[in-house]
């Protein structure tokens, strides 16, 4: 198959799936997570704290300590297994493209979705408590730190969940373990035991730009380079597996 067919179907799916995503009724509970960490926010926005340093700990602990995994699994861990169920993924399954490129053109929009998704959460919390403090640079400084952060995240969690969704013909019961029990409990140990959760490594990239919060003294943290590759090669690994297992498995 050459390339411009190859092109042209990832770019086909990716269409379609985003706009499903992205239409889906998973939407309201972005909005509704939105609306909650909106009143979080702005309630501890009225409650005396310092700004910059209890804000950058608010912004760690709800969006990339517990709603990025979980709007990643919210997405991910059904997004192939739903198709399976309602059969409406027999087109991806008769189609002539390499299904190693339909996974991409799955994958590509749920890196969308739960960027756009986390991203609309984490300025309903952000407008919410920094508007109410007048520290203008500072705050938009923060805001884009944790934007790169969560575009980061995205990128790892999506092939995490992804591969989920074809692993386990119950991928939101593992989601569930994994982003609370596993993200939740175990990235928060004190050790080298929380070196085992894409969240240390996260906060660890966080903690060599983000200057206020707890972050910022990360003393566990791992060398921002080290953070990096790891990133890499989990990102790459999920997708390799995943995209194997998608190839081979029977979906109709």
């Amino acid at each position: 198959m050459d390339l411009k067919r190859i092109t042209a179907g990832i770019v086909a799916l990716t269409v379609h799936s985003t706009k499903k995503l992205l239409l889906s009724r998973k939407v309201v509970i972005t909005f509704l997570v939105a609306a909650f960490v909106a009143l979080v926010m702005g309630y501890a926005g009225t409650q005396g704290l310092d700004p910059l340093e209890d804000g950058t700990n608010l912004m760690d602990t709800l969006i990339l300590f517990f709603f990025m995994p979980v709007m990643a699994m919210i997405y991910g861990s059904s997004l192939i297994r739903d198709e399976i169920d309602d059969m409406s993924i027999t087109h991806v399954a008769t189609a002539p493209l390499d299904r190693v490129y339909s996974y991409i053109g799955y994958y590509i929009p749920l890196v969308i979705t739960v960027t756009v998704s986390v991203i609309v959460i984490a300025t309903a919390g952000f407008l919410a408590f920094f508007t109410q403090h007048d520290i203008g640079a500072e705050a938009v400084e923060i805001y884009c730190e944790f934007a790169i952060l969560i575009v980061l995240g995205s990128i790892v969690y999506s092939s995490l969940f992804l591969t989920i969704s074809v692993v386990f013909k119950k991928p939101v019961f593992f989601g569930l373990f994994y982003a609370f029990i596993w993200e939740g409990m175990i990235g928060s140990l004190p050790g080298v035991i929380q070196k085992v959760s894409v969240k240390h490594y996260l906060r660890s990239i966080g903690s060599g730009w983000v200057d206020y919060g707890d972050m910022s003294g990360f003393e566990e943290a791992t060398g921002f380079g080290d953070s990096v590759i790891v990133l890499v090669l989990l990102t790459v690994a999920f997708l390799v597996i995943g995209a194997y297992l998608f190839r081979n498995k029977e979906l109709c």
